[in-house]
């Protein structure tokens, strides 16, 4: 039994990829694996995963559909990596990414998914990384082939931005005046972490930080967070006089030289426009129960868990439980990310984290385990 709702779940095969890369698993292996952990839907990494990409032949798609009965899974989404710098030599032109965003529609159709996961160029924020992806304008070609394979677009909402951020509006404005309802957001739990990942505080000490240095910013972030209070990184700045630090802290704990990195550091809540943002999370919260029935698609992300069984930098049940009181109708599918830090200690196994990472998501939801 679960509470009444209307959220499904899912596993992104992203949350895979040691498994695949280094041969664990084949395509087969991970959808029992995603199977095993109790997902019902399932994300296709189809540029790593599908042998024949960026073709599908037929009798790929018997195959798939056969898999896909097998361990009762329903093909979800299908990711979207158009990436205009994809090769060395050469900048895609307009019309090469509008080529590449069709085929990536059309696979999706053979495949049987409802979305494309869509990098766009607003993925993380103007002005945080000169990403080169697909813009308002190739989106607007997109949406009629979008509607003629019954695919929509899911523009994923990553943090340091979030739902509401305006650099999304121009993606939807075109829609809205063509009439045609085939792109929306897509959350990515990214948005919600109140503070450094464990997994992130390994890659750093691996690249030269130092662990006790980390581990007090850690602290500082989590309490600031459970007292209800933003975290203020000037406040603690005074803190790190009194320790040794190595050249890579000093460099990471220098406000004035941080990017945003999904791969290296976290110190003072989310940024935008490569200025920290102290974030309030009631209004964060209550911003997504504002927008979930607006959702089309969500991203659990997630690069930990810790002993009580928690994700270890954001809250899950606070952010389930605006999904629900939203009303919000539709997948919500793993995205591991934790292998990508881990990996620096030690083979890290992708299939147990996925699975305490849908126990949690389970319990968040009401059912009864």
């Amino acid at each position: 039994m679960k509470i009444e709702n209307d959220i499904k779940l899912g596993v992104s095969l992203y949350s895979y990829q040691d498994n695949y890369y280094f041969h664990k698993h084949d395509l087969e292996g991970c959808l029992a694996a995603a199977a095993g952990a109790g997902a019902i839907g399932i994300e296709v990494f189809s540029d790593a995963m599908i042998s024949e990409w960026p073709y599908i032949s037929d009798a790929f798609v018997d195959r798939w559909n056969g898999m896909l009965q097998r361990y009762g899974l329903e093909a979800v989404c299908l990711d979207h990596f158009s990436d205009r710098a994809m090769w060395h030599n050469k900048l895609l032109t307009d019309d090469e990414m509008y080529e590449r965003g069709t085929m990536y529609l059309k696979a999706a159709q053979k495949l049987g998914c409802k979305y494309i996961r869509l990098l766009h160029d607003a993925h993380i924020g103007k002005g945080i990384n000169a990403y080169e992806l697909t813009t308002p304008a190739i989106v607007e070609r997109l949406l009629p082939v979008a509607q003629e394979c019954n695919v929509i677009m899911a523009l994923e909402c990553h943090a340091p931005s979030g739902v509401d951020d305006p650099v999304q509006e121009e993606y939807l404005e075109a829609a809205y005046r063509l009439n045609i309802p085939y792109v929306g957001l897509q959350a990515d739990f990214s948005t919600y972490e109140y503070c450094m990942s464990s997994a992130d505080l390994e890659l750093c000490v691996y690249k030269g930080c130092t662990r006790e240095v980390l581990e007090h910013l850690r602290c500082k972030q989590r309490e600031s967070y459970f007292a209800g209070k933003p975290f203020v990184f000037e406040d603690i700045q005074d803190d790190f006089k009194n320790m040794i630090l190595s050249e890579e802290d000093k460099k990471y704990l220098d406000p004035t030289s941080f990017i945003y990195s999904d791969s290296s550091k976290f110190i003072g809540g989310n940024v935008y426009d490569g200025k920290f943002k102290q974030s309030n999370w009631e209004k964060d919260y209550k911003t997504l129960q504002n927008y979930a029935s607006k959702l089309v698609y969500c991203h659990a992300k997630f690069y930990d868990i810790n002993k009580d069984g928690q994700v270890d930098n954001m809250d899950y049940p606070r952010i389930f439980d605006a999904l629900k009181k939203g009303g919000y109708k539709g997948y919500v599918c793993s995205e591991f990310e934790g292998n990508r830090r881990l990996n620096v200690i030690g083979w890290c196994d992708e299939i147990s984290y996925v699975n305490k990472q849908h126990k949690l998501m389970r319990k968040c939801l009401g059912y009864n385990e």
